[in-house]
């Protein structure tokens, strides 16, 4: 394979990675357009590296600036505490012409619930051409942190030394559970998130939902409603039918507000910034609600496409640029011991290396919330670079016309990482899966890199399957013992991947209540398994993982007969 030909295989597959990229970030058309500003969106304005877990607050600058960014975007905000550096939002909203629906944040500790119910009363009332009504607790009868009746005491405590009218908010279904709470709010504050219920709606019944819940609640109470929250997260994991993603998230707010202009219904989008903190809490996919980044760049507008990632030129070209130099590297001084299939497979490896990487990269540290979570992001980019060059490196070496030798053993210990982790993460998505990312994109190399080097083995080398796969032999090892623990472990992680979806659904309270017969939810159930194709990919990726530890066990079969 001469330089010219190697030159030309780096550009054509440097433009079909670019290509790729494009083609997957180019902006969908989304045909639903609203201009107007918001009634109202949520309003915690906390930073990255700021929270209520660290008890590190937004100065008072930094809620200045967010609220000024908000003019002409909303005429309202809600709050979800008086205190933690939000007792200046009532003044800045004066300020800026900003309406706010101001809130007491009520927990387990007593001190903190009346230091919370002082501050908004006190609020309140100095600012009554600002706060033009108030929220007592937020979702507090969902974590159960306060029996009904304590609420209750709350919310007449303010009722009693307010003027404006008194709400509390939660999940449209814990006021149904709890009814006597809606006899003491003057109005209801209820949640609608269609991609957090029990059974999860996708964008496209998202209309549907909120009318039908909002008509629900106005005939079973009879009271003024405030949609508190409806919104939609723009990355994270897919629960069912509900994708998180930035087109479904335009797509949903865009939905919100033209449904809520047709019904007249009062709303608040939740969020208008993301908030870093929650990924503690939620996964990824909590702390990516708002329709402003962390960084305080607007994610989409309300009418036109949507950019799915507006970075993606520079994440391309990272990639061209790791996968080209790798190719260069591996190729350039010794192309002419290559014959067209090798030659082309080590290219082909290299510049999967460079989008795997960055690919990788730009996930990790998308999720990454604080210091910490960023210097675990590192390490995985770091290993997840390790074995994408590794494999290329090794398909250099063993892809010529005269194989070169390959014995790193340090290199074995790569995939078996990548296996236990694997099943550590089926075990967790069994268990607790509701909050837990989706990790395809964390094993890319190790599942489409490691196949693509095996079946190179088998093309240019010759080898058998089983010995072209195994895992211990990858790098010229002589086996790996724990082959068929892991071959049983991969599977059952497998299975446990669409059986959590299930098993989720199955223990949901609202599910079961509108579904009390088993015959109406099996069939729901048997549905849950294949909806979620983020989950059915993860699924499908283990089963390809699972090859070369069994491949290994096959060989030592073979041995241990002889």
């Amino acid at each position: 394979m001469n330089r010219f030909l190697v030159v030309f295989a780096v550009l054509v597959l440097a433009a079909l990675n670019a290509a790729g990229w494009w083609w997957f970030n180019r902006p969908v058309p989304v045909e639903l357009s609203f201009n107007e500003p918001f009634p109202s969106v949520s309003f915690a304005p906390f930073r990255r590296g700021q929270g209520p877990i660290t008890k590190i607050y937004p100065t008072s600058d930094q809620i200045a600036e967010d609220m000024k960014s908000l003019v002409g975007v909303a005429r309202g905000v809600r709050t979800y505490t008086a205190r933690e550096g939000l007792d200046v939002v009532p003044v800045l909203g004066r300020k800026y012409g900003i309406e706010v629906t101001h809130s007491a944040w009520l927990g387990q500790k007593t001190a903190i619930n009346d230091a919370e119910v002082e501050a908004l009363i006190k609020a309140a009332n100095a600012y009554p051409d600002v706060i033009k009504r108030v929220i007592v607790g937020n979702e507090v009868l969902l974590r159960q942190d306060l029996p009904p009746e304590q609420l209750i005491a709350y919310i007449r405590k303010v009722k009693a030394a307010v003027k404006q009218p008194v709400s509390y908010a939660d999940v449209w279904a814990f006021w149904l559970k709890y009814p006597e709470v809606a006899k003491e709010v003057d109005f209801l504050t209820i949640h609608i998130l269609p991609y957090w219920e029990d059974e999860p709606i996708g964008v496209d019944g998202a209309a549907k939902h909120i009318v039908a819940i909002y008509q629900r609640m106005a005939k079973e109470f009879g009271k003024p409603i405030l949609i508190g929250e409806a919104g939609w997260p723009t990355r994270g994991r897919s629960r069912g039918p509900a994708v998180a993603d930035m087109e479904n998230a335009a797509r949903f707010v865009r939905t919100l507000a033209l449904v809520s202009k047709e019904n007249g219904f009062d709303y608040n989008v939740v969020e208008a910034f993301d908030q870093p903190w929650k990924a503690f809490l939620e996964g990824t996919v909590g702390a990516k609600w708002g329709v402003v980044d962390e960084n305080r760049r607007v994610k989409y507008a309300m009418s036109g496409p949507v950019e799915p990632s507006p970075d993606w030129p520079r994440h391309a070209a990272a990639a061209v640029l790791v996968g080209s130099a790798l190719a260069f590297a591996l190729m350039w001084r010794r192309s002419d011991r290559y014959g067209l299939k090798g030659g082309l497979l080590v290219l082909v490896l290299a510049q999967l290396a460079g989008l795997f990487i960055t690919w990788q990269a730009v996930n990790a540290l998308a999720m990454a919330y604080d210091g910490l979570e960023d210097a675990w992001a590192w390490a995985r980019i770091a290993l997840h670079a390790a074995l994408s060059v590794t494999l290329a490196w090794a398909a250099s070496l063993q892809f010529r016309r005269e194989p070169g030798e390959v014995n790193w053993p340090w290199a074995e210990k790569l995939m078996p990482i990548y296996g236990f982790a694997a099943i550590v993460v089926g075990a967790t998505l069994l268990v607790h899966g509701r909050y837990r990312d989706i990790p395809p994109i964390e094993f890319l190399t190790p599942c489409i890199g490691l196949t693509l080097y095996a079946l190179g083995r088998m093309a240019v080398q010759g080898k058998a399957w089983d010995e072209a796969f195994a895992i211990g032999r990858l790098f010229g090892g002589d086996g790996f013992a724990m082959a068929r623990r892991f071959v049983i472990g991969l599977g059952l992680s497998a299975l446990a991947a669409p059986l959590s979806e299930a098993w989720a659904l199955s223990r949901g309270d609202d599910f079961i209540t509108s579904h009390p017969l088993w015959s109406d939810r099996i069939p729901l159930l048997v549905r849950a398994l294949w909806e979620n194709q983020e989950m059915v990919v993860w699924a499908a990726m283990v089963v390809v993982m699972i090859l070369p530890f069994w491949a290994e066990a096959r060989l030592q079969s073979r041995r241990a007969a002889r």
